[in-house]
């Protein structure tokens, strides 16, 4: 029998000519061959592993079918990929996309790629909730050109996303629902970001729905809308300018701002990890965006420090953090 949603799937993306489709189904079984809906994995580290069993170049396609997956999570070796790889389920409806469940401790995927490539990832059309971080792409930090680039991460639930130290004492404080460390021209598009918090309340503000660090210059953050969070919706921090922030939609902020650019200065504090020191995001267009009842002063804020670095760009200190609409720029 043909699972359901299946026939949409053609309308979400093409099946390449050259390439293996696994599928998935939370009544798989990881010791199927997982190349038909009616023989399929049940786990998505497994799906993972056969991926970077495939030939290079040859991508893979992994169809999550419909139902709800507990207590995954998944890492991903960018030197083992050698391919392009796909994560996708079968339904245009965000009601019905399959689920991730976790927790509320650990990250659900986490892509760690440094070799300066595309990473050929693609995730699409899933429901992720209760895990402290949704997704982390992660380069070198002490690099510029140890990156991963292009990652795309289009039409996503991603709900109750945080840590809560209350129920569970001793779990370090998640940062970020989707986190990019040195991961240039990264997409994320229409992704509905819901409550993303940390708990208990005085613990919120250092939970960003994106956070862009290190390096993670080039992303086109669009058509997403950010509901009930606590940290600002949008941090960019050190050399992770050049980003495109179009269409999105921010609602029910606890006092934080949608949009924030920050490094931290160690010629002030003595409390920056990065011994290379840390440099200001600039070029950051800023257009066509519904802040809704955000007030003026909270909806784009630079907290970086505005003196010229001997380590950074020259001009890196005065050149505009923010393009905004009007032909307006927020130096």
């Amino acid at each position: 029998m043909i699972r359901p949603g299946l026939v949409a799937l053609a309308l979400l993306a093409p099946i390449a000519a050259h390439g293996a489709t696994l599928y998935l189904a939370p009544d798989g079984n990881d010791a199927a061959d997982g190349r038909s809906a009616k023989t399929p994995l049940a786990t998505l580290g497994a799906a993972i592993a056969r991926a970077q069993q495939a030939p290079a170049g040859e991508e893979t396609r992994v169809i999550v079918l419909p139902g709800v997956y507990r207590g995954q999570s998944a890492d991903i070796d960018g030197r083992r990929l050698h391919g392009p790889l796909t994560l996708a389920g079968t339904s245009a409806d965000p009601a019905t996309y399959p689920a991730f469940v976790g927790d509320g401790s650990d990250t659900w995927l986490h892509f760690r790629g440094a070799e300066g490539r595309d990473s050929g990832l693609t995730v699409r059309a899933l429901r992720i909730a209760h895990y402290a971080t949704a997704i982390s792409l992660n380069g070198n930090r002490n690099d510029p050109a140890a990156f991963n680039r292009g990652t795309v991460l289009e039409n996503l639930v991603l709900a109750q996303i945080g840590t809560d130290t209350g129920s569970a004492p001793g779990l370090a404080l998640s940062t970020a629902a989707i986190r990019l460390v040195n991961a240039r021209d990264t997409v994320v598009r229409g992704v509905f970001f819901h409550t993303i918090r940390n708990a208990p309340r005085d613990t919120c503000g250092g939970l960003h729905a994106i956070y862009l660090a290190s390096h993670s210059t080039g992303a086109r953050i669009e058509g997403n809308t950010f509901q009930d969070f606590c940290g600002s919706a949008i941090k960019l921090r050190d050399a992770s300018g050049g980003a495109t922030i179009r269409a999105n939609h921010f609602r029910d902020a606890d006092g934080a701002p949608a949009i924030e650019e920050w490094f931290c200065d160690m010629t002030r504090t003595d409390a920056c990890t990065k011994a290379g020191g840390e440099c200001p995001s600039t070029g950051i267009r800023v257009t066509g965006n519904d802040f809704g009842n955000l007030p003026a002063d909270r909806r784009v804020i630079v907290r970086g420090s505005r003196v010229a670095l001997s380590w950074c760009p020259p001009g890196s200190a005065t050149a505009p953090r923010f393009l905004l609409d009007g032909g307006r720029a927020l130096p």
